[in-house]
């Protein structure tokens, strides 16, 4: 058996492969600044008191929404031979499974929950909209290749208003003996205001800090003058490598290295180098030592490039719209479809690894299919 990474929409439909997909790099769950509550949406309260309350209403809604989902679901036709079946419908098989359906393929996702999106999802109560957990989102971008959200989208005819965010974080850091009232620092949409604000409150290390984004930025310019799909995959490298060999180089030179250690090639001063350190974590839920600096530079810049963009109605409406595509294109979504088991069978090849050719579900449906993609968490 072969099993191969095969990030949101990049996966192509072969057969004789179980791939694994894995969600869009590009939001993270992170506290939004954008001005959504004013788009009729609403953060979950964190107050204990609140908590139970709150379950119970939320148990609520949930009810409603399988109601619902029972109501319009209609089980796809198992006696077919799917294209792909995608095991899990978050952000990295569904967009697995609209890219593909945009290219003419059948295909089948299978989700054990109620809605769409995984950690993009949400919820409503009470004429308010709940994000599950993403809400820092990038790819919403107009130009280049980066904008994988509204690429994503554009595939499947579908298209979302946003609400730009002029600041992605505000920072508000413990104090120290360099900066007794703390550090506060914004990160501004527009580069060079991040830049200056950062390097007022470190102005020894000015040219540092220059040097280190400008670094991130020939990582970004060079994905984002290549049709993005997944950098894993050797024969997609291969091909952008005779339609843009300088880009490829110099991702190559940047493919090994980590953050931190380009941050202290630059810069010395501890509390900035820790700020970095949060800079990574936010997004990345790792340090900078831990942090590819191709990762980086994807996020340091597209919040700069094309910016920090919250979707009105709430973040599940990328997953919703997804959906909807995919269900225009002839494609199927089974809700409440526990996937028991991936069914496996002898190659045709002496000698060749077993395949996979379908799934089975807790209530014994079977769904035959030329791929098993797998976005299951668990």
């Amino acid at each position: 058996m072969r099993i191969v990474l095969a990030p949101a929409g990049s996966c192509s439909c072969r057969p004789s492969q179980l791939r694994f997909s894995s969600s869009p790099g590009f939001f993270r769950r992170q506290p939004s600044h954008s001005p959504h509550l004013q788009e009729g949406t609403a953060w979950r309260s964190s107050q204990a008191g609140s908590c139970h309350a709150a379950r119970r209403r939320a148990q609520v809604q949930v009810r409603a929404v399988a109601a619902v989902r029972q109501a319009v679901s209609q089980h796809a036709p198992t006696d077919i031979e799917y294209d792909a079946v995608i095991i899990g419908c978050g952000m990295g098989g569904l967009t697995t499974a609209t890219q593909l359906a945009a290219q003419g393929a059948k295909v089948i996702v299978l989700e054990k929950y109620l809605i769409p999106g995984g950690s993009a999802g949400h919820y409503k109560r009470d004429g308010y909209t709940f994000d599950v957990g993403s809400s820092m989102m990038f790819g919403f971008g107009k130009e280049g290749t980066t904008n994988l959200i509204t690429r994503a989208l554009a595939n499947v005819g579908k298209a979302l208003a946003t609400v730009p965010d002029p600041c992605q974080i505000h920072y508000h850091l413990p104090s120290s003996n360099e900066h007794p009232d703390g550090l506060d620092v914004k990160v501004w949409r527009r580069y060079e205001d991040f830049v200056e604000e950062l390097s007022q409150r470190f102005p020894h290390e000015r040219a540092g800090i220059k040097k280190l984004y400008d670094e991130c930025w020939a990582v970004f310019n060079a994905l984002n003058s290549l049709d993005l799909k997944s950098l894993e995959e050797p024969r997609y490298l291969l091909g952008e490598f005779f339609k843009h060999p300088l880009a490829c180089l110099t991702l190559v030179k940047y493919m090994t290295g980590n953050t931190g250690d380009y941050a202290r090639k630059y810069i010395k001063d501890p509390v900035l180098l820790r700020f970095i350190d949060i800079e990574c974590y936010c997004w990345s839920t790792v340090p900078a030592d831990f942090t590819p600096m191709i990762n980086a530079g994807m996020v340091f810049c597209d919040r700069h490039y094309g910016g920090i963009n919250y979707p009105k109605g709430g973040v599940g409406r990328i997953a919703e719209s997804l959906e909807e595509g995919l269900q225009e294109r002839g494609g199927f979504v089974e809700y409440k479809a526990n996937v028991q088991e991936i069914l496996m069978e002898p190659s045709n090849s002496t000698g060749a690894p077993s395949r996979a050719v379908g799934v089975r579900l807790g209530d014994g449906r079977i769904y035959r299919g030329k791929t098993v993609v797998s976005n299951a968490t668990r």
